[in-house]
């Protein structure tokens, strides 16, 4: 079976799009080829390759079939880097005797994979020449079918044949600018194993960051950026669909999270790419954050004169956070952070930190994040509302670097010092977001011009502001006291 590394970028879009792409002559050139294609992918009940990182498929084209299995990308986010073996089959079931070395203890012995889902598209491919580059330009439409449920596939893979990375990036620029394309986050695997698991349509939080223990700090960077842009794609395209509140919720997370990594990464990023990223995402953050405050006032209030024009609120702010998502500045904004993460000028610059291994970096910033909460929250309960958010915001920056470093750290006694500090940190979170939420309350009720707000607010599941804040300083002082884990 033969072996490759395949170099994917994955744009989704939509047929009218596809149709008026295809009829560019620029981008086809005359040497489109469109063909009917039917996956049937294979795994066992329990998942077992899935779980391996491997996906396992008979794609019949014509009277061809190929067998070709997949480690899967993790947390990638659009730019797959894949292992690929592919060899020509006989019939439409695996053919396993020669792929030992790929699956390795996945499959038991004499377990055998059998039919999970199918993937059915049609595929127009175009092979581009640009310098010394060769890229195939795939165009997918068709669906995904699961169990009984379906998911549609529209989108366009860019797929690295010779030559450079940065081409991929140059190309998807030119096709974005003829069509509107947004970051491809799913393989077709992994949407029929979504569909299997019934959770396509759930908002999703931040995965487990997947990272081996000997990897330098540049390779740690790019995972989790790559980790938190995925949790904000996902959820993104579930909140255009739905509106829903938990999917803005995990949207503005995924970009709270890749804003932190930013922050804490960032003298090895230094620079004007930097700069423009840091204040473009903190503009789009801050207004999922203005729908998000409304959101919570709406979920702790009983008041109804108050909710119904809360609910008005949230119509005109979520138009102006579906007209930014929609805008072609965000579109490019996603694309342009994809490439910075994997061919930026901070890959190149003179910084030692990009090749110093993982865990020298990670002890030492979590020292210092640790130490900036312990500061900060002394005598906390004497702090006014500004000092006591100061003390959230550091605290919330060392739960997602505690959370981003745990898999460099295994082992039972690091994990259950990490499930302790984790715990005593979101405490102290949680009692200083429900103080924040009574703050922030009052400047929205003041700002929609609703009065009353102690009273209404008092009335609703706000929660007492002497209990929020005495719970508040018992976390603080059991974090301070808890082992770390990284130590």
């Amino acid at each position: 079976m033969d072996g490759k590394n395949e170099i994917e970028l994955k744009l989704q879009t939509d047929p009218l799009a596809i149709a008026t792409l295809l009829a560019d002559p620029l981008m086809t050139s005359g040497d489109a080829t469109s063909r009917d294609q039917l996956s049937n992918y294979f795994d066992t009940p329990t998942h077992a390759l899935r779980k391996a990182g491997l996906s396992l498929r008979i794609r019949r084209t014509g009277d061809r079939r190929i067998q070709t299995i997949k480690t899967e990308g993790g947390n990638a986010a659009s730019l797959f880097a894949r292992g690929e073996w592919e060899r020509e089959v006989a019939g439409d079931e695996p053919e396993l005797d020669d792929i030992a070395a790929v699956i390795g203890d996945a499959l038991a012995d004499g377990e055998r994979p059998q039919p999970v889902f199918t993937v059915a598209i049609n595929r127009t491919s175009i092979v581009h020449t640009d310098g010394a580059s060769r890229i195939e330009l795939v165009a997918d439409q068709g669906h995904v079918c699961a169990d009984g449920r379906t998911s549609p596939v529209c989108e366009i893979e860019l797929e690295l044949l010779d030559g450079d990375r940065a081409d991929l990036f140059t190309l998807a620029a030119t096709i974005a600018a003829r069509i509107p394309l947004r970051l491809g986050i799913m393989t077709k695997s992994q949407r029929g194993y979504a569909l299997l698991a019934g959770d396509a349509g759930a908002s999703v939080k931040a995965d487990p960051i997947r990272l081996a223990r000997d990897v330098d700090t540049a390779t740690l960077f790019a995972t989790i950026a790559g980790a938190c842009l995925r949790q904000f794609r996902l959820n993104e395209d579930l909140l255009l669909e739905t509106a829903a509140p938990e999917a803005l919720h995990q949207a503005r997370v995924g970009l709270r999270r890749l804003r932190s990594a930013l922050s804490i990464f960032g003298e090895m990023l230094a620079g004007a790419d930097l700069d423009r990223f840091k204040a473009e995402l903190r503009t789009l953050a801050g207004l999922l954050g203005q729908v998000r405050d409304v959101d919570v006032m709406i979920a702790k209030l009983n008041d109804a004169d108050a909710l119904a024009r809360l609910r008005v609120a949230r119509d005109s702010r979520f138009d102006a956070v579906v007209a930014a998502l929609e805008s072609s500045s965000v579109r490019s904004l996603m694309l342009d952070l994809v490439a910075w993460i994997a061919i930026g000028a901070w890959r190149d610059a003179d910084v030692g930190l990009r090749t110093l291994p993982a865990t020298d970096f990670t002890a030492a910033t979590l020292d210092t994040l640790r130490r900036r909460v312990k500061r900060r929250g002394r005598h906390l309960a004497a702090l006014d509302e500004e000092a006591r958010h100061r003390v959230r915001i550091a605290g919330k920056k060392l739960r997602y670097a505690a959370e981003f470093f745990a898999p460099l750290y295994p082992g039972k006694k690091s994990g259950r010092r990490r499930e302790t500090f984790l715990g005593s940190l979101e405490a102290l979170q949680t009692q200083l977001g429900h103080l924040n939420d009574l703050a922030s309350g009052r400047a929205l009720f003041d700002e929609l011009g609703i009065g009353n707000a102690d009273t209404i607010l008092a009335a609703g599941k706000s929660g007492d502001p002497a209990r929020l804040l005495a719970k508040a300083e018992d976390a603080y002082e059991r974090l301070i006291d808890v082992k770390r884990f990284w130590r």
